[in-house]
């Protein structure tokens, strides 16, 4: 007797969880790889009737060949890219794209511009949404000495050479890379010593649009299952409200859909050595797309650096913003009025550095919510790390005069 899943079942099945690992290109080429990820994915697909929404069953019997129809567009594509043929590759992709529903996926972020309201449950939720800050760091042991906004913003024009093969990194193509917390900053960079490493707190100066892929298929059914069984007793309902209209049963289908694109994103990659690794060439003609559309100015997208189904909602997202206006030297000007950030600042100083005021609240910072993974066997929350308390020191320094300014604002001075 085939065993049916309920929603939680479905996308918490390891054929369905991201993200995803076990690629080896020495027992099979990628299309083969992606064509068993796929498979395993649809066979799920198969099995999903919850009696509690009984819609979604009829959505997925209607759907299940449009599905298909991606994950060969996905295949065929990896292919053509793989035989020396990238231009026929994206324009299977640019066609996939048209046809997917990406409506759901798109977000305006802002500043925030109010509180964060314990009186509200989903008020955390929502500002680490729509209203997040966002960290980089770099890490430099030699040749990095009292650097300026420039030198932790992205690659300048004049050294695009340096721009390498990464997962959302177009080769030449210089991108603002941002993490929604120190500590996942920290993590992309393979840990680095702590006395080689700068940091600075990035915030929006104007309103943005991004493709918004942050949420893997656990944390996607999470979100919607808090949001169905909502906080009946809480005193104020603005934002369960408010996401309910993001995060109700047509996020779940468009998901369900565009599974297949989410998942060719997500790969963890087996090995680093080499200038070429097949697990980018999804995400790389993604943000290709995204420099050739103008729909969006970026994309938010989760870490393969972090484990599946754990308890990830908060700190554990980047963010890539591809230049959109070109010079032969400097940087992007819109990216530069876009952004406003503290000068960098190193670990070492910032520890040391008592600012003499109230720390913020625990309540006022949503990746105080949020969990890392110490070890294989140690779960830390995130307010027992100083990466914590250096992003509160941070956000100290940031509501200082003139401590966060915009590139574009130092260089029309």
């Amino acid at each position: 007797m085939v065993t049916k899943l309920d929603l939680e079942s479905f996308f918490n099945s390891d054929a369905v969880a991201l993200p995803r690992g076990g690629f080896e290109d020495s027992k099979e080429d990628f299309g083969g790889y992606l064509d068993r990820v796929f498979e395993g994915y649809l066979s799920q697909l198969d099995l999903l009737n919850d009696p509690i929404f009984p819609e979604l069953a009829s959505f997925v019997k209607a759907s299940k060949a449009r599905v298909e129809e991606f994950a060969v567009s996905i295949s065929t594509s990896v292919r053509h890219y793989l035989g020396g043929n990238p231009l026929a590759a994206y324009e299977a992709i640019d066609l996939l794209f048209q046809n997917l529903e990406l409506r759901k996926f798109i977000t305006d972020l802002s500043t925030e511009t109010s509180p964060i309201n314990l009186s509200d449950p989903f008020s955390v939720l929502r500002s680490s949404i729509f209203h997040p800050a966002f960290y980089r760091i770099r890490s430099e042991i030699n040749g990095f000495v009292d650097p300026d906004r420039g030198d932790i913003f992205h690659v300048p024009f004049q050294k695009r050479r340096l721009v390498g093969n990464q997962r959302y990194s177009i080769p030449g193509l210089p991108c603002l890379y941002l993490g929604s917390s120190v500590w996942i900053c920290w993590e992309e960079l393979h840990r680095p010593a702590f006395d080689s490493v700068w940091v600075s707190r990035f915030r929006l100066a104007a309103p943005i649009k991004i493709l918004d892929f942050q949420f893997s298929p656990q944390h996607a059914w999470r979100i919607f299952d808090a949001l169905h069984k909502g906080a009946p007793n809480a005193i104020d309902h603005t934002s369960e409200q408010a996401l309910k209209v993001r995060f109700g049963i047509d996020f779940l289908k468009s998901y369900i859909l565009c599974w297949p694109v989410i998942a060719s994103c997500s790969i963890r990659s087996a090995s680093r050595a080499g200038s070429f690794c097949p697990e980018y060439i999804v995400p790389q003609m993604l943000l290709q797309w995204v420099t050739r559309k103008e729909e969006v100015d970026g994309i938010r997208y989760f870490s393969v650096r972090t484990p599946s189904g754990a308890p990830y909602v908060y700190a554990h997202s980047n963010l890539v913003f591809p230049a959109r206006t070109y010079s032969s030297s400097g940087y992007c000007g819109f990216l530069t009025k876009t952004f406003s950030l503290t000068e960098p600042f190193s670990w070492e100083l910032l520890e040391a550095t008592n600012l003499g005021e109230k720390r913020v609240l625990p309540d006022q910072s949503p990746n105080r919510f949020a969990f890392v993974q110490a070890s294989r066997d140690l779960l830390l929350g995130y307010s027992q790390t100083a990466f914590s308390l250096i992003e509160d020191k941070l956000e100290e320094i940031e509501k200082k005069p003139n401590c966060s300014r915009s590139i574009s604002e130092i260089e029309n001075k």
